[in-house]
């Protein structure tokens, strides 16, 4: 039913994307799905993805993975959605592989993921152009570990390479020099761990991927952590396949549902300027609240902290010095008076897609009134969702199909229903007895002959589609993967766990511990004397002693 499903919205929904794959026993071991919607979201903001598997959403421990972006809300947004039944790089390289057919062989920019050794493998197979990017956030929270307790405790060297490794305003020559002039201050030359994660910088520090256009919108697999804590909510952990759907496309109404009040706030409403730039009223007509309010912030800095340094000029452009008093840095901006093209060594319009404080100040120091277009990027502006919808192919798909006409059809019936009660209040009571007549003999018209329904015509009416007679695929095999069941503890981790539990009093033996009176190891030894006493007792008065003649 699952892929009945599936299947069955292909056909009726311009622009749904599904495939699937069975193992030798034809039990289905992989699928993909992308409808409409997922895919006009991946062409608008599909410059950054994150990819995290997540689990126990299925009786079947299918492991759930969802591709996750970031909208014209800052919010996260699916691209699309797969189910596996193991994590390894032949499932990982077949997802990756639908997922680019899906989106018509677009790749992102950056796809971010955790150091999951079989998607090490997967995605330079797969993802020929796109930077493979790896969770910093999982990165860091190793530190403690591979230093040791008495450097991560009784120093501050975790602090400071914190303070290192996620600074975007550093070039990747001030990153290294920073990196190394701590290893050294801290003696951790002969470090493994720090040693290899070096090696492999260019893959999770900012500072190397300055450079990629919005490479720095996702830096970690947080967005892709929430997402599926916000699936959770939704899955049964112990479901088929068919509730899992169902929940599934619960779940995506409720976040299309919160984009679209998102966008309605940001198309009836203008946010509150703070200053009386030209380019702050210009960005609170063009842009979405929530990137507003960070360009808002940029706008207001620029009034406080920018001043002018040197300046110097060649044929066509002029290169002007900022000096910043936030961070006690000067930045250089170059800037081309006639087209008024303008980039800062700070690269804040390259990584996050706006222009930054410097430029604003230069800008609006020339008198300009509005964003150049050019640093206007459509995937923040309000009008973006606006955009028609192409398929792959470059045709115009129509996503409102019959479905929604209904819907909408019944939405009108709902208020024609309420506005004619609201006028059956003034009439006299025949005219209400008229309307039930009329309701009764309309409902018994459409009301078909009542017989007893099988739970398989139950379960197809729910689904709005029936078991086809032409697939043949078995429901897939229960799997056990690294996040199915009981999470397995060390020793040591069990031990920390008891410590940290705080202690109870036990009225047994009357001490503070992690134990009451039903598991006092005390009683059990105390009860079992007092049992020897007692039977020792029982035999000495049962049998009498023997007096000797």
């Amino acid at each position: 039913m699952f892929i009945n499903q599936l299947q069955q919205l292909s056909e009726t929904r311009e622009g749904f994307y599904y495939a699937f794959d069975v193992d030798a026993d034809q039990c289905l071991c992989r699928v993909f799905w992308a409808d409409a919607e997922a895919r006009r979201n991946y062409s608008l903001y599909g410059e950054a993805v994150t990819f995290d598997p997540t689990y126990s959403t299925n009786r079947y421990n299918m492991i759930f993975s969802p591709f996750t972006g970031v909208d014209h809300h800052k919010k996260s947004v699916t691209f699309g959605a797969s189910l596996m039944s193991r994590e390894n790089d032949l499932n990982f390289n077949w997802i990756f592989e639908k997922f680019l057919d899906a989106m018509g062989g677009k790749e992102p920019h950056c796809f971010f993921t955790d150091q999951c050794p079989a998607m090490k493998i997967a995605v330079p197979a797969v993802f020929k152009t796109a930077a493979h990017r790896l969770c910093m956030w999982h990165i860091m929270q190793k530190v403690p570990e591979k230093v040791g307790p008495t450097v991560a405790k009784e120093t501050d060297f975790v602090s400071r390479l914190n303070s290192v490794v996620w600074d975007c305003d550093l070039e990747p020559s001030d990153f290294e020099e920073r990196w190394f002039g701590l290893i050294s201050e801290f003696q951790m030359e002969d470090n493994g761990w720090l040693s290899y994660m070096f090696s492999i910088r260019q893959r999770w520090i900012p500072a190397y991927y300055r450079d990629i256009p919005l490479g720095c919108l996702l830096r970690t697999t947080q967005r892709s952590e929430s997402e599926n804590s916000f699936f959770k909510r939704f899955e049964n952990p112990r479901g088929t396949l068919v509730e899992f759907w169902l929940r599934f496309q619960s779940a995506m109404d409720q976040q299309r549902y919160r984009q679209k009040s998102l966008d309605r706030d940001s198309d009836h409403s203008l946010p509150q300027t703070k200053t009386l730039l030209r380019l702050e009223i210009h960005a609170s007509t063009v842009y979405t609240h929530s990137l507003f309010y960070d360009f808002q912030q940029q706008c207001v800095d620029s009034l406080h902290s920018c001043s002018a340094g040197d300046s110097s000029r060649d044929a066509t452009t002029r290169f002007l010095d900022v000096e910043d008093s936030m961070f006690r840095k000067t930045y250089t901006v170059a800037l081309n008076p006639t087209t008024w093209d303008a980039s800062c060594s700070c690269k804040l319009f390259e990584r996050k897609g706006y222009i930054c404080k410097h430029i604003i100040w230069i800008l609006s120091g020339k008198g300009v009134k509005k964003i150049p277009d050019k640093y206007l990027l459509s995937r923040w502006t309000k009008n973006t969702k606006k955009m028609p919808l192409y398929d792959v192919n470059g045709q115009l798909m129509d996503d409102f199909t019959a479905s929604d006409v209904s819907k909408m059809h019944i939405s009108t019936a709902w208020s024609e229903f309420y506005s004619t009660l609201t006028l059956l209040k003034a009439q006299p009571a025949p005219k209400v007895t008229e309307l039930i007549h009329l309701l009764t003999t309309f409902r018994q018209q459409l009301q078909p002959v009542s017989e007893t329904m099988t739970k398989q015509q139950e379960l197809e009416m729910l689904l709005g589609c029936r078991s086809s007679t032409e697939l043949h695929i078995l429901p897939p095999v229960e799997s056990k993967n690294k996040g199915s069941g009981k999470r397995l503890t060390s020793k040591k981790q069990q031990c920390i766990a008891k410590v940290q539990k705080p202690k109870r009093f036990c009225n047994n033996c009357k001490q503070m511990a992690h134990h009451d009176k039903r598991n006092c190891p005390h009683s059990s030894s105390d009860h079992a004397s007092s049992h020897q006493s007692a039977d020792n007792a029982s035999e000495v008065s049962c049998f009498p002693p023997i007096v000797p003649f």
